[in-house]
């Protein structure tokens, strides 16, 4: 048996050599004809600047929406200052122009790709350096080499938020890392990728050479399997990385929070979570079937339950009362009853399996490899970003769209759920109490929220709020 290093004797095995028609940087379609690379490469960057365009469109709105606001909704009077709402707007208008930086840049990138065949590039250096490899090794130096240029393609927008965006809005040096870490950050990103990528990259190319309709199903199996185990986990031990769980005697219950759990007829354990680090304050129903519990973070109760001179001054008073703390509870119950995570979950499979079946549609086409100016010889893992980033755009904002649609919708059941319990008035106070304690933002541009935010705004549950109570008219169309 022999052993060969890892780059591979140069003269041991034959060299291979690409060989093939490359389309280079043609512009000129020879048929119009969706078979023919050249013209698939200009629909291909078409798809990406419509997208993005439409997106860049999205954060515009906001950022216009975020200056023409001067002062804080009439529903946050006494709950927000007019320094506070300043801040808030300053770090909305960073995170926004930030965002239209991104889109543009990852336009000009993805285009650029296309046009100058980076990708193809790249692959062409990899089989120069290591033509006596073999297929595998090829793949992961190529990966190697391709993760390392998408992480080198995140400095223009590194540099413009700390030499622009950072002093132009005022940003608190202490509360935001220095340009120099964030490049030793991306460094240690580039080591992480290439730890990742030897085994990713093996299992990847075993999985090709299955049929690859059974490789959607193992995928698909697999997802779904583990998705599973874990829902059954966190049942069972909780998530052990945000912080140690204690579960909650009698003793330990108010008599509020009592009353909801015997209300709902909960039939899991409580459990009092000591958080590692100051989060968000939150409580939450894990598990399935007997595996069931409530795990209720104490920074939502006020002063992490304990006493004032334990705590830091900026901790003091932060938290909910003990009738804001049971409505809050009341909400979380609200969605294991109305089974909200398994709806979530079925959505999310489905969802997957339309995008694995058009995936396997694609990812056989030769046609898109050769758009990105490759012969007939090419990486096989090269082939599922171009799926993913060329090809997938239009169906994941319509997937996006209606995902993010239920989940705020199961938001709004889920309080009007607790209004009908009567819940109502000390939840609009615990959701205002929330918000005092970590202020955001809080006006969101309704065709913006409805692509990129997984929830409703908190204004948008208050009005939602009112409607229930029959005492505001608010119209179903911002609900959306």
């Amino acid at each position: 048996m022999h052993t060969y290093a890892l780059y591979q004797d140069p003269l041991h095995g034959e060299h291979l050599v690409i060989s093939g028609h490359e389309i280079g940087m043609d512009m000129v379609p020879e048929k119009a004809d969706i078979s023919d690379p050249i013209l698939l490469r200009h629909v291909l960057c078409l798809i990406i600047i419509v997208h993005n365009f439409f997106h860049l469109i999205l954060c515009c709105r906001q950022i216009k929406l975020c200056k023409r606001s001067n002062a804080p909704p009439l529903q946050l009077d006494g709950t927000m200052s007019p320094d506070a709402f300043e801040a808030s707007k300053n770090k909305q208008l960073h995170t926004s122009y930030l965002e239209v930086f991104d889109l543009v840049l990852d336009t000009a990138y993805s285009c650029l790709d296309m046009y100058l065949s980076t990708l193809a590039y790249i692959w062409k250096m990899t089989v120069e350096w290591y033509g006596y490899a073999d297929d595998i090794w090829l793949n992961v130096t190529f990966m190697a080499m391709f993760s390392t240029y998408l992480v080198i393609r995140m400095l223009p927008s590194l540099f413009y938020e700390k030499l622009v965006l950072d002093p132009k809005f005022k940003v608190d040096p202490e509360k935001s890392p220095p340009l120099v870490g964030m490049i030793c950050a991306l460094a240690f990103i580039v080591v992480l990728l290439q730890i990742a990528i030897i085994p990713l990259t093996a299992i990847f190319m075993a999985l090709q050479e299955l049929n690859v309709w059974y490789c959607i199903l193992l995928v698909w199996l697999i997802v779904v399997g583990t998705s599973l185990v874990i829902l059954g986990f966190v049942g069972i031990f909780g998530v052990p990385c945000i912080g140690k769980s204690r579960k909650m005697e009698d003793s330990d219950i108010d008599d509020e929070l009592r009353d909801v759990l015997e209300s709902f007829d909960f039939p899991g354990r409580v459990y009092l979570v000591h958080t590692f680090h100051v989060g968000r304050p939150t409580a939450w129903v894990m598990g399935c079937f007997c595996c069931l519990r409530l795990d209720i973070h104490d920074n939502l109760k006020l002063n992490r339950g304990l006493a004032s001179d334990d705590l830091d001054s900026g901790e003091v008073g932060a938290g909910l009362k003990d009738d804001q703390l049971a409505a809050f509870v009341a909400h979380q119950l609200a969605h294991w009853h109305l089974r909200h995570v398994a709806k979530t979950l079925a959505l999310i499979w489905l969802n997957l399996v339309i995008y694995l079946v058009l995936f396997g549609l694609c990812y056989k086409w030769q046609t898109l490899y050769s758009s990105a100016g490759f012969t007939t010889l090419y990486p096989k893992t090269v082939g599922f970003w171009l799926v993913y980033k060329y090809l997938m755009p239009i169906y994941h904002d319509i997937s996006t769209w209606i995902v993010f649609f239920f989940i705020r919708h199961f938001e709004y059941a889920a309080d009007a759920y607790v209004v009908r319990w009567g819940y109502g008035p000390p939840m609009r106070a615990a959701l205002l109490k929330l918000f005092a304690d970590d202020i955001e933002f809080p006006s969101v541009d309704h065709w913006y929220l409805m692509w990129h935010r997984l929830r409703p705004s908190m204004l948008q549950r208050i009005e939602n709020l009112q409607r229930l109570y029959k005492t505001h008219t608010v119209s179903r169309i911002s609900l959306i």
